[in-house]
């Protein structure tokens, strides 16, 4: 998507960017509709709600605009000629992408995963519709926190509170380390 135009480009890029410009608790809602037995997916993936793979799929959704941005923006920065002179010393389409332009874009895809990562972790409004909020189970940091805040518990709170900033801060800091160790090459 990236580098090629097709009829629908606009669209399909609006969608998958859509996630990003909603509030999380209508994505939660939207997944959870999708995801129930008698929705699309429902008779496939009903029973991943309320499971741990039900709050990572949430928060995978909600991240993965992030992601993508930064995954696109390392592939439209690769030279096309790059593709072109492989393309006439025989190498086909995959090839190109497996040897040449995937390494190329590999710093930008670490990029984009760690920051959808970082904004994974943080994710409550939609993690907490579609895996609730279970204790030892289905628990976030962001639930976690939210939770402890609801419960009075300031302390089990600013702690968790303390850790998103840690695990946000790291991933932002090296996120940096690698955009500019890429800019020096």
């Amino acid at each position: 998507m990236a580098r090629r135009d097709f009829p629908g480009k606009a669209l399909l890029q609006s969608i998958l960017v859509l996630p990003m410009f909603l509030p999380p608790v209508a994505v939660g809602l939207l997944l959870l509709l999708a995801l129930a037995p008698s929705g699309p997916l429902g008779g496939i993936f009903s029973e991943v709600l309320y499971t741990k793979a039900a709050a990572a799929l949430a928060a995978a959704l909600i991240s993965f605009p992030l992601m993508l941005r930064h995954c696109q923006e390392s592939f439209v920065a690769i030279p096309k000629r790059y593709g072109d002179v492989a393309n006439t010393l025989g190498c086909s389409s995959s090839e190109i992408f497996w040897r040449i332009e995937l390494p190329l874009a590999k710093r930008g895809i670490v990029v984009g995963t760690l920051l959808g990562f970082a904004r994974g972790v943080s994710e409550y409004g939609a993690t907490s519709v579609v895996a609730g909020v279970v204790p030892g189970r289905t628990e976030t940091i962001a639930t976690g926190l939210m939770r402890r805040l609801a419960s009075g518990d300031d302390s089990g709170a600013l702690l968790l509170a303390v850790v998103s900033i840690v695990i946000g801060l790291l991933v932002v800091f090296f996120s940096e380390l690698l955009l500019r160790r890429g800019k020096e090459q």
